[in-house]
């Protein structure tokens, strides 16, 4: 899908500032976050497609990349790390900030090898017709993003640091990736919350290619709903998000939406399992039903990694067991 070739700037205060950049299909932008002052700060950075937007964005706001002391990347995604080696090749002097867990990603500027797809696709029981589409789709992600060096890896679930004029603690909350951070600002309650919080869905728990595996890392959606209530312990005022628009909402009523989304994901999964054995990609089809149109092979790739995730995660709660038959997974429902 082509991009419409424009950028947003909306004023949170008169320090800091959101970028939306545009994305190719949905959701159709992203929120990078600009700190104004002593430490001129982003978090994320847009895609390396739409590095000269960013470039364009900052110099109305009276900045060059060669005045960005720090980009923070909230997580090893390419719509979030793409454009960080743009800045970083124009400027050596800035420092370039993610979790370790998430670095080897950003560093090696892919998600997989070409052999980790293909196994993926053979497990998933992904039809052959679908294997151009979905390897074209693995390459226009690659092509997405640029490998950057991350000089500055952040070990401990929590630090400190400034970012513009602001005291600031970035948090780790994995789940939606290993290394995803939020960026907190204690005084004025504001959360950048990345992927972990976005307005109107719930954040998809991604089976990422993780460095040194060979088949994809189901995320614990125990662990993503253990990071939610870190963020809630905090109470923010207000949530600006990488997708969508900033808003304020009681965080414990969001957790329980997102909870209440994947009980109830969970109950037709295995209500559908009882009927039939499915490999991931049949469930998927019969789980979300309304995939076509433009957007179906990222969408698809979307939905079979949310469907293998909760099926990993109904596996270690005992609700359904996984066997393999002929290299395909295969999941059947336990009688409870």
């Amino acid at each position: 899908m082509p991009l419409k070739l424009s950028y947003k700037i909306s004023q949170i205060n008169n320090l800091i500032y959101r970028i939306s950049l545009p994305l190719p299909g949905y959701p159709p932008y992203i929120n990078v976050y600009l700190f104004k002052g002593e430490v001129n700060t982003l978090f994320d950075t847009g895609i390396f497609w739409t590095w000269r937007l960013l470039r364009g964005a900052l110099k109305e706001l009276g900045l060059q990349f060669s005045d960005i002391h720090q980009i923070i990347l909230s997580h090893g995604h390419v719509d979030h790390y793409g454009a960080a080696y743009a800045i970083a090749k124009k400027n050596k002097h800035s420092e370039v900030i993610a979790h370790h867990a998430d670095a080897k990603r950003i560093e090696d500027g892919i998600y997989d090898k070409p052999s980790s797809m293909l196994e993926f696709i053979q497990t998933m029981g992904i039809p052959m017709s679908l294997i151009v589409p979905l390897a074209f789709l693995d390459l226009i992600f690659k092509s997405m993003g640029h490998s950057v060096t991350v000089t500055r890896k952040i070990m401990d679930d929590e630090c400190s640091l400034q970012v513009g004029n602001y005291n600031a603690q970035l948090i780790l909350t994995p789940g939606h990736s290993k290394g995803a951070m939020c960026l907190y600002i204690e005084k004025e309650g504001f959360l950048f919350s990345g992927d972990h919080i976005v307005p109107g869905v719930k954040p998809i728990i991604l089976a990422g290619f993780e460095p040194n595996t060979s088949f994809p890392v189901a995320q614990s959606h125990a662990i993503f709903h253990t990071s939610l209530k870190k963020i809630e312990k905090l109470s923010p005022q207000y949530i600006f998000p990488a997708h969508g628009e900033p808003f304020q909402e009681k965080l414990n009523r969001l957790i329980l939406k997102y909870h209440k989304v994947y009980q109830l994901r969970k109950k037709r999964m295995y209500n559908l399992l009882l009927n039939n054995d499915y490999t991931v990609y049949g469930l998927a089809r019969q789980v979300f039903k309304n995939l076509k149109g433009i957007n179906l092979v990222l969408d698809l790739y979307l939905s079979l990694s949310e469907t293998y995730t909760h099926l990993e995660a109904m596996c270690e709660e005992g609700d359904v067991i996984r066997y393999n038959f002929d290299k395909t997974y295969y999941y059947t429902a336990i009688l409870l």
